[in-house]
């Protein structure tokens, strides 16, 4: 039902943090664009009647595809938006300071499946590298107020300074370059844009601030800053983003005699049966181990096609029927248009399918189920945790909220005729098998620190959790 294309890089992706500048004005602190030949943009540039034009296209693309705008956004502070945008549209713009004006859309929309995105060409990260030499050297993690945490080396390699704060990159301020990334990012909340962010920082950044050959960076670690000099790297950043190896998605293994832990990266793969394979295997290795607790990783999984669990996840863990939501709103589009559902008709329904449980599966596992979920767990992959709580098949783990449990789909592209910007825009949500309210967030359960720079720690945090009920 939430199938979406993971592999275009511009998706995919708890409040008390603090505000972000408002999406239709500048940031207080502003820093200087490069010049356009260091940036990551063609040279051709659009009039303003073309770029007017195009941000009417957007409009109608939105209004003829989104079911609820009220569902995540403000339709006046939307409408207040478009005008500034469009008033802004005095001269010839490229694509890419077209997108920086558009993208302030984003995250107004307040919604992770709902995005103006560069051109996927713009966005593919190793024509980038090609075009401009290199990129940002490192993988970070972001925070809503802006601050940067070192993961990485570009390319996911290892690095002494790993977990240290970015003071400044290129005498700017970290947070302040930060905040003014953001006010273009989409997600659900600050947290989630915020998270989503980190993996897309290469690309975010040589869009606004061009890629130097050099980046002079002031790094924070153990209350000690330290001036450091690095080249622009030519690997892309892998943290957070879903890889194309299957064993890098799905991995299974025996923590102890009694804690088994499955991942579960993804939801889309080409060949689901594939997964179907990997899940037999995985419970027949659980049964025979014995174990009677088991762990199953979606932090990183960003979504995909409910079937992928459905079918091959919940027949060896569902024990009573379950429904994948309770109700839904749709908008019905041109290409699903229906003598009785006509273009343009929003309906409203019930989830009327109820899937029943495979008591008699000799490798159903009968056992304590937690589920972690995590800074990018998005789409489909929420659309498990809801049934798995709300069905008492698990109990949720995480560090906190990040994303709405009534999650959008149906997600539709549309390319801008003259500047050829992606637009993404979903055609229905859908509220969890227990309903609930719109603003109501994915909440875990057992709420438990989970640090960025060591993912295997809640794993082990929680198995010490466990312990005393599996002994």
């Amino acid at each position: 039902m939430f199938a979406k294309n993971l592999l275009r890089s511009t998706l995919l992706f708890s409040m008390a943090v603090l505000p972000l500048t408002s999406a239709a004005s500048s940031p207080a602190v502003q820093v200087k664009v490069k010049p356009s030949s260091q940036a990551a943009e063609t040279t051709e540039k659009f009039t303003p009647t073309q770029l007017k034009a195009d941000l009417q296209s957007l409009r109608d693309f939105i209004d003829a595809t989104h079911p609820d705008i009220s569902h995540s956004a403000s339709p006046q502070q939307l409408a207040q938006a478009f005008a500034s945008i469009e008033n802004s549209l005095t001269k010839p713009m490229t694509t890419n300071e077209f997108w920086h004006q558009t993208a302030k859309l984003n995250p107004l929309f307040n919604d992770a499946h709902w995005s103006v995105n560069l051109p996927e060409a713009d966005a593919d990260m190793q024509q980038l590298i090609k075009k401009t030499g290199g990129v940002f050297p490192l993988e970070v993690h972001m925070r809503p107020d802006g601050e940067l945490t070192v993961l990485a080396l570009a390319g996911g390699g290892e690095t002494p300074w790993r977990g240290a704060t970015i003071e400044s990159i290129n005498g700017v301020l970290a947070p302040v370059l930060s905040r003014q990334l953001l006010a273009l990012r989409h997600g659900d909340t600050p947290l989630n844009r915020a998270n989503l962010l980190g993996p897309s920082f290469q690309l975010y950044y040589a869009s606004l601030f061009g890629s130097p050959a050099e980046f002079s960076l002031q790094l924070k670690l153990n209350d000690k800053i330290s001036e450091v000099k690095l080249p622009a790297s030519k690997q892309a950043a892998v943290i957070g983003k879903t890889s194309e190896n299957f064993l890098d998605n799905f991995s299974y293994r025996a923590i102890n005699a009694n804690t088994a832990y499955l991942k579960l990266g993804t939801f889309y793969w080409p060949d689901e049966q594939q997964i179907g394979t990997f899940t037999k295997e995985a419970f027949t290795q659980i049964q025979q181990s014995g174990a009677n607790t088991l762990i199953i990783d979606v932090r990183e999984n960003r979504g995909g096609n409910d079937s992928a669990w459905i079918d091959h996840l919940m027949p060896y863990l569902a024990d009573q029927p379950f429904r994948v939501g309770s109700h839904s709103k749709k908008k019905v589009i041109a290409s699903r248009a229906s003598a009785t559902e006509p273009a343009g008709l929003v309906i409203e329904s019930e989830f009327k399918t109820w899937y029943q449980p495979q008591l008699k599966n000799p490798l159903r596992f009968q056992g304590k189920v937690v589920v972690l979920t995590g800074r990018r767990t998005y789409s489909s992959a929420v659309q498990f945790s809801n049934v798995m709580q709300d069905f008492g098949f698990a109990a949720l783990v995480g560090e906190g909220s990040y994303a709405r449990s009534r999650s959008t789909g149906g997600i539709q592209f549309f390319t801008l005729p003259h500047s050829k910007l992606d637009i993404i825009v979903p055609r229905f949500w859908a509220a969890r098998p227990q309903g609930g309210f719109t603003e109501q967030l994915l909440t875990p359960d057992w709420l438990m620190p989970d640090d960025v720079t060591a993912p295997e720690a809640l794993v082990q945090a929680v198995t010490a959790r466990l312990q005393p009920q599996s002994q």
